[in-house]
């Protein structure tokens, strides 16, 4: 089997699976041990949170394989914090889609078809229903919260001993859990209601690493009207503020593709 016999239904989800997916797979470890305490309120959640799960570092470089429909893809994810986000997928060992990400415009190219994207962020906005930025993809990556959580008020309750926070408008569901433990996100989902579009996005399988807490497998469940998706990643190693370069270029000869 070579390359251009397998026809990836990629042209609209080729962004979706290198840009959002450097992240997830299989089912959540729970590591809940604590009881979870009722007596807390929303703003002592977050204040936690933040506490716990701050992320101090200059570059991260993660290696991992993801899953799409019958195809497993491994992944290489260099980060500049704030600054870039660049991904590749290769099958067969060769490299087939690379991404490129930062805070004014994301961009990736596909080998299969020749083709290339450059743009900003709407197509990753309507996919999960809600506006996304570089710092939310960031997050997203990272297993934090999508959110500035104390930008917005939540209602706090208990759910299966989890800490929940929760805000329900008119147009967007919002809703994330943490463990009682530790404070790490476990989940989040996000609903655009009049639009039929949410996502639901899973962490498990949290690790230590140089004095960073984050997440080896996420878990991305999507419903975009009638269409659902689901996204497995799993991350292998990681290493941060190392040498790495982000080198990405799009080749000659591709044609560009506009995503409605």
């Amino acid at each position: 089997m070579n390359l251009h016999e397998l026809k990836l239904p990629l042209k609209k989800h080729t962004v979706l699976l290198v840009l959002l997916l450097a992240v997830t797979s299989c089912k959540t470890k729970q590591s809940v041990v604590s009881e979870a305490d009722t007596s807390l309120h929303s703003k002592e959640i977050i204040q936690k949170y933040k506490q716990q799960n701050s992320l101090n570092f200059k570059t991260l470089h993660i290696k991992g394989n993801t899953s799409y429909q019958i195809f497993n893809v491994n992944l290489d994810i260099r980060i500049k914090k704030d600054e870039i986000i660049l991904v590749s997928g290769r099958f067969l060992g060769t490299t087939i889609v690379k991404a490129k990400i930062t805070p004014d415009y994301v961009s990736y190219y596909n080998k299969w078809e020749s083709e290339y994207f450059e743009g900003d962020y709407d197509i990753l906005s309507e996919f999960l229903g809600t506006e996304l930025d570089f710092q939310k993809v960031q997050n997203l990556l990272l297993g934090r919260t999508l959110d500035e959580l104390d930008r917005e008020k939540f209602v706090f309750e208990v759910e299966n001993n989890l800490y929940k926070l929760s805000s329900n408008r008119s147009d967007l569901n919002k809703s994330y859990y943490f463990e009682p433990d530790n404070f790490r996100l476990v989940k989040q989902f996000v609903e655009q209601k009049h639009e039929n579009r949410s996502a639901f996005v899973e962490y498990s399988n949290y690790k230590d690493q140089d004095n960073s807490i984050l997440p080896f497998f996420v878990l991305i469940n999507s419903l975009n009207k009638n269409e659902k998706n689901e996204f497995k990643v799993e991350y292998k190693s990681m290493e941060f503020n190392t040498g790495i370069s982000f080198p990405y270029d799009i080749p000659s000869g591709y044609r560009e593709i506009k995503i409605d």
